[in-house]
């Protein structure tokens, strides 16, 4: 194996990556003896998907990583075929021994013997060939069922049970599903003094609750879901409680479930439901689940495509291109009937001509005067690029808001023929003439787009609870063995739209930074909030730069950060609304502005925002769909006297960034081409900000 020196290009300097080839999901996070075992997904002989085991490494701190020999490796056979992988799962150490599987390490000083406490990781076998296991159990090609093994040594070494699979099979009513039935996440439930265990029927969109007295026998209990994103697959769930705002007497349960296809942008994303857990049944909070077929209370239908037998033109909307003439259709005959979540019969579609009609359908022009406008939307992933639309290098297909001549909203498909719902916060231009309009422009792959009921309201649409609004934050894990106040989660840096093809090399993909869960109550709701683990603390350096502006005139500011801690740092920011429509910092920036990532507030808009547009490679994403850049934002209301308060993360190839309260997280892959600029920039946009106070800090690498 190539040695890896942990600075090659894009290397992350202060996120956890293997030493070389493939990884992804993060696997038997537990805490033990004061040291952090973090397992993950990893092939062994590239870096790509394939050959799936587990690598290992071991903290003290969540922050300083050793590397360890891989834990469970793929198995093969004599004639090169795979029999085994071990997919996700989870890790307990069975400190009362219910398992029987401890061994004597001593004797104490009564001559008694003394038990090891054994780590038990507990993990989906994926059976790529069928097969008759040596214990006699009968594998099907593509089968996956869920196994243990044991270590004695803290982890250092593995012994599969023999007894494996512990559970071979869905339960019957889903004995279809037997090759999507995977990601056993399990715990210690102390009212019950059983084990618990959640894992995914991953295409009906179901967790399946199960226990045990003795981690090898199981006993079904439940099933929940589907609720809220209810598409795609579902991966990687886990479920635990949280005390309410710091309070021992009032918890709540949480589950996480991973979503992929269908994410907040397109692909992966993560999705969370507060609840509670009887030690059976994990029983949803009302006001935590969405049901998509209703539209928020007091909404004006503005447009729901219900007139089938009309033209655009016929409701008072102008179609150009292939659209002149054209007119909602029923749905369920669009795309060969594959369109799902529509309300109604009718949709409007731009899937026209074996998908490869273009032009725009814009709408007529109304006055707004509801802070939300809603709306249902499926399609290919294409976002508007403001840099390139109207250009021959346009290749948008998105739905967007037009105020004074200016787009202030878009929205593109999330790569799903499923009907989602999005919202757009409008309360900055109440009052003012508007309209939407469609564009598709793209005869590309899917490169289309549905929407469907078009609402005006005084509050959103919710659609589920995304614990990050950026495209790379998946298969999300907590660790066992620590305090309910000290709830860790480990979430993969990378989104499965385009993994396999980021441009690094001679490993690929990363851990986000690990973060500190918590519920807390926000704006009368109880919300769960993260923020990153304050051992990162231990990294930062002395103040690069600090500085309080009483008031930030419209423009850019250069601040001078000296290498090499331009291109990994902190930068906390403090603001108020001025005059202006937007502030922010401008990272990884070029003298031309050819490259920048740009993180900031909208005013108007009321969000969070990340543009990667322009933020350096994305050659590596197919051409036509182009995957990669983009516009993400996570919508955050302020008044026009809060302060508010962004942290930001910059490695060498990836920005995270949450809000002061940490109800908000986007995390962002990067990878600037032009790595000796690194400017960075304060920027306030259409007028002044008030009350700005800059901080920044270095850090330091974890690897040297």
């Amino acid at each position: 194996m190539v040695q890896s020196c942990f600075n090659e290009e894009y290397r992350p300097q202060f996120h956890f990556t293997p030493e070389n080839n493939w990884m992804n999901d993060p696997n038997g996070l537990v805490y033990h003896d004061g040291v952090y075992h973090m397992f993950y997904q990893y092939n062994p002989n590239g870096n790509t998907w394939g050959y799936m085991s587990w690598g290992h490494a071991i903290s003290t701190d969540l922050v300083q990583w050793k590397h360890l020999p891989i834990a469970l490796e793929c198995e093969v056979d004599s004639n090169g075929n795979v029999m085994e992988m071990f997919f996700s799962g989870s890790a307990v150490v069975d400190v009362n021994n219910t398992s029987g599987l401890a061994v004597s390490i001593g004797k104490d000083r009564n001559g008694k013997d003394i038990f090891s406490q054994p780590m038990v990781a507990i993990y989906t076998s994926t059976y790529p060939t069928a097969h008759t296991a040596s214990n006699g159990h009968v594998i099907r090609q593509g089968q996956q069922s869920q196994s243990i093994a044991f270590s004695n040594d803290n982890g250092l070494t593995w012994t599969k049970y023999n007894g494996n699979p512990i559970i071979p099979s869905p339960p019957p009513d889903y004995a279809d599903q037997y090759n999507q039935f995977r990601d056993p996440f399990v715990f210690w439930h102390t009212p019950t003094l059983k084990w618990i265990m959640v894992l995914t029927l991953a295409m009906k969109q179901i967790i399946l609750i199960y226990s045990s007295n003795n981690l090898k026998d199981w006993t079904l209990e439940s099933q929940f879901g589907p609720y809220n994103a209810r598409f795609g697959e579902w991966e990687c769930p886990s479920l635990f409680p949280l005390y309410v705002d710091d309070n021992t007497a009032a918890e709540k349960w949480i589950i996480l479930i991973g979503i992929n296809p269908g994410g907040v942008i397109a692909g992966s994303g993560t999705q969370s439901i507060i609840g509670s857990f009887d030690g059976k049944t994990f029983v949803a909070d009302p006001s935590d689940v969405y049901d998509p077929a209703k539209v928020p209370c007091g909404s004006t239908v503005f447009q729901d495509f219900e007139a089938t037998s009309s033209t655009f033109e016929d409701l008072g909307w102008t179609g150009t291109g292939d659209f002149v003439g054209s007119g909602p259709r029923k749905a369920s005959t669009v795309n060969g009937g594959k369109v799902k979540g529509y309300l109604g019969n009718g949709i409007m579609t731009t899937y026209l001509f074996g998908n490869i009609g273009t032009g725009t359908i814009a709408s007529p022009k109304f006055t707004i005067s509801k802070d939300y406008i809603s709306f249902l939307i499926a399609g290919g992933y294409y976002p508007y690029n403001p840099a390139t639309a109207g250009t021959p290098e346009d290749k948008q297909v998105s739905i967007t808001l037009v105020v004074d001549g200016k787009v202030v909203h878009s929205q593109t498909g999330t790569n799903t023929e499923t009907l989602v719902w999005r919202s757009w916060n409008v309360a900055g231009w109440i009052g003012q003439e508007a309209y939407l309009i469609i564009t598709d422009v793209n005869t590309g792959p899917s490169a289309h787009l549905h929407i469907d009921e078009i609402v005006f309201s005084d509050i959103p649409k919710d659609e589920a609870n995304w614990n990050d609004f950026g495209p790379d934050y998946y298969a999300a894990a907590t660790y066992n063995g620590l305090p309910t106040s000290e709830r860790t989660v480990i979430g993969w840096m990378n989104n499965w739209a385009y993994a396999n093809s980021i441009p690094t090399s001679t490993w690929r993909s990363a851990m986000s930074i690990p973060r500190k869960l918590a519920l807390k109550t926000i704006d009368n709701k109880v919300r769960l909030v993260q923020q990153p683990v304050s051992s990162l603390s231990t990294l930062y350096t002395s103040s690069l730069y600090s500085r309080n502006f009483s008031v930030l005139e419209c423009g850019e500011t250069k601040v001078n950060v000296p290498a090499p801690y331009n291109t990994r740092m902190k930068v906390a920011l403090k603001f108020t609304r001025g005059a202006g429509i937007k502030f922010g910092v401008i990272l990884c920036s070029n003298a031309s502005n050819t490259q920048e990532t740009v993180i900031g507030y909208d005013f108007l808009g009321q969000n969070i925002f990340v543009d990667r547009f322009k933020s350096g490679n994305s050659s590596f994403v197919d051409s036509e769909q182009n995957a990669f850049p983009g516009y993400f934002i996570a919508t955050m209301p302020t008044k026009s006297t809060d302060v508010i308060e962004l942290n930001i993360l910059l490695d060498w190839s990836s920005v995270e960034v949450f809000d002061g309260k940490g109800q908000v997280a986007i995390t962002s892959q990067i990878f600037p081409l032009d790595h000796g600029a690194a400017d960075v920039k304060l920027f306030s946009e259409g007028g002044s900000t008030r009350s700005v106070s800059v901080s920044i800090l270095g850090i330091n690498s974890i690897w040297k």
